[in-house]
């Protein structure tokens, strides 16, 4: 194959734990032109380590993964090769799933229904810069992303709670916007998980939001992770 040729062709990374996923969307691969899968990981340890050695384009990064989660996984790929385009591919579209990978700068969110055709069109825009959500995807984020409206029928986008945040709350509220658990959360931070529901009750009332989703959306929307 001629230099110019190969340097065209865009380098694919899939990240699944499941073995067969990997295998059907490699063959498939294999079938496009212009695209080489470089390499596979089963879960976000590995594909930190597929990413320092092979250098891919994309990466297809399934997020419920044993070891490290696609979330987490994304988060410290984009924090180290920020020019790295990733494509959330799950079989679920859970609200903390979902603004977790956007909050750690995933590109696109889409589900495992997606037609093949579609997928490849999705990569491409990905590749040019754009960013891409399933339209299921697309409308949960729209109505996550609503300001609030509180009891005393003042809209955040009027309030100054979110300038409050401490430091620990800030960390915490990234945390929750990954989609960690209260334990988890105490776990990373070596925090009793008293201690942790105490912040994160104190985080949801200066945001003057209802749940940790709300919370993760306005984290996201305010830029405040």
């Amino acid at each position: 194959m001629p230099e110019n040729a190969q340097a065209n062709i865009v380098r694919i990374l899939l990240v699944d734990d499941h073995s067969l996923i990997r295998r059907g969307m490699k063959g498939q691969f294999s079938l496009e032109p212009g695209f080489s899968v470089v390499g596979e990981a089963g879960n976000g340890v590995q594909a930190i380590e597929c990413v320092a050695q092979l250098q891919p384009d994309v990466i297809l990064m399934d997020i419920d993964m044993p070891v490290m989660d696609g979330i987490t996984a994304t988060q410290q790929i984009k924090s180290d090769r920020p020019a790295t385009r990733i494509l959330a591919l799950s079989a679920f579209d859970r609200d903390t799933q979902v603004m977790g990978m956007l909050a750690a700068g995933a590109d696109g969110y889409c589900l495992k229904t997606i037609e093949w055709g579609q997928l490849i069109t999705v990569i491409q825009l990905i590749l040019q810069g754009g960013a891409y959500l399933d339209p299921q995807i697309a409308q949960k984020v729209a109505r996550m992303l609503k300001s609030p409206v509180v009891s005393s029928g003042v809209t955040t986008s009027d309030t100054p709670q979110q300038t409050l945040l401490s430091n620990r709350e800030r960390e915490i509220l990234k945390l929750i916007a990954k989609g960690c658990s209260n334990q988890e959360i105490a776990d990373q931070l070596y925090l009793s998980l008293g201690t942790v529901k105490s912040y994160v009750r104190m985080i949801l009332n200066k945001l003057s939001v209802d749940d940790r989703v709300q919370a993760a959306a306005m984290a996201v929307r305010e830029g405040l992770i």
